[in-house]
């Protein structure tokens, strides 16, 4: 035989298995009243009386008042929690929706309205009649226009929009030129850097390259970012770039750039000490002696510091002279 617990019922007093009762709310323990001495009450109460509502009813079982002294305050308790539970819950409340306000139009015509109602009184005699339907006409002619003002709105003018005229690029240019001469440039000259070519074993004898018949020698080099390039180039002009000093050769068929592209702009500036070749003045661009389209090359031989007039003046001119004194 299986041992059960068993529990005594705080209304019948009688010992019932724990399965009778029903459980507590957020914890393992039941509750004192067993499920019959429940559903007893739910039935002794009326379910839609307002009395039964708002108040909560304790049914006292009449064979067993004599033990009403031995029940402790807990089950008391316990008692009252189930009977709230059990109670119905309340109907909730529907709200009213309000009626939307009267616009200040419609209330002004209805004061208007109104007071020529008072003002427009029943008359006995055949003038006062005429009289008084005289003044109700003026009263009309003169609030009809002024409800009509308030009524509709004036119209809102719209602001019109001014027209931007776009310059032409030569007028821009133009303009750019007036404002460069009239204001005195000041030439500041930028300190100087350590400028080292790239490391590396590098040779410069021109008599060890090999294109092997090919007639081109591979070309290397690397960005600011430290990222690498390669292209191909003619054996003439990679002969041309090393003896400019623009490359090394690491074997007979590849070359590599010495400089990046930054550091051979700041190598010919400071070089010519960002003094003009050709006008003596204040200089920080770089002119091809030779132009590219000649085939002249980007190496410290062929390149020279120059200003930014003299460069354009000069273009891809071979003869250039500067003769504006």
């Amino acid at each position: 035989m299986i041992a059960m617990d068993m529990k005594p019922c705080t209304a019948c007093k009688i010992e019932k298995p724990l399965t009778a009762f029903t459980k507590r709310a957020g914890s393992s323990g039941r509750r004192g009243i067993c499920r019959t001495c429940l559903r007893k009450r739910k039935r002794q109460a009326a379910p839609g009386d307002a009395a039964f509502e708002n108040t909560v009813e304790i049914v006292h079982f009449p064979e067993f008042d004599h033990e009403d002294e031995h029940v402790d305050e807990d089950d008391e308790a316990d008692q009252y929690v189930a009977a709230e539970e059990d109670a119905p819950a309340k109907p909730v409340r529907k709200r009213k929706r309000r009626r939307k306000k009267r616009n200040a139009v419609s209330k002004q015509t209805a004061a208007a309205q109104e007071g020529q109602a008072a003002s427009v009184s029943p008359a006995t005699n055949d003038a006062d009649r005429d009289r008084a339907h005289d003044d109700s006409t003026s009263v009309q002619t003169q609030a009809a226009p002024a409800a009509s003002d308030e009524a509709v709105p004036a119209p809102a003018t719209k602001r019109k929009r001014k027209r931007r005229h776009k310059r032409s690029k030569a007028a821009k240019i133009k303009s750019l030129k007036a404002e460069i001469s009239g204001v005195e440039q000041v030439a500041v000259r930028p300190p100087n850097r350590n400028i080292m070519p790239i490391k590396g074993a590098f040779t410069y004898k021109t008599s060890l390259l090999n294109d092997r018949g090919r007639g081109h020698i591979r070309l290397r080099g690397h960005r600011e970012t430290g990222k690498r390039w390669s292209t191909d180039i003619p054996t003439e002009m990679a002969v041309r770039m090393v003896e400019e000093g623009a490359a090394g050769i690491i074997n007979p068929g590849l070359i590599h750039k010495l400089y990046t592209k930054t550091d051979f702009r700041l190598l010919v500036l400071q070089r010519d000490d960002y003094i003009c070749k050709y006008c003596g003045r204040y200089g920080d661009t770089i002119d091809h002696v030779l132009p590219k389209s000649k085939g002249g090359l980007s190496s410290p031989a062929n390149c020279v510091c120059a200003c930014a007039t003299c460069n354009l003046k000069k273009a891809d001119k071979l003869d250039f002279v500067f003769d504006d004194f």
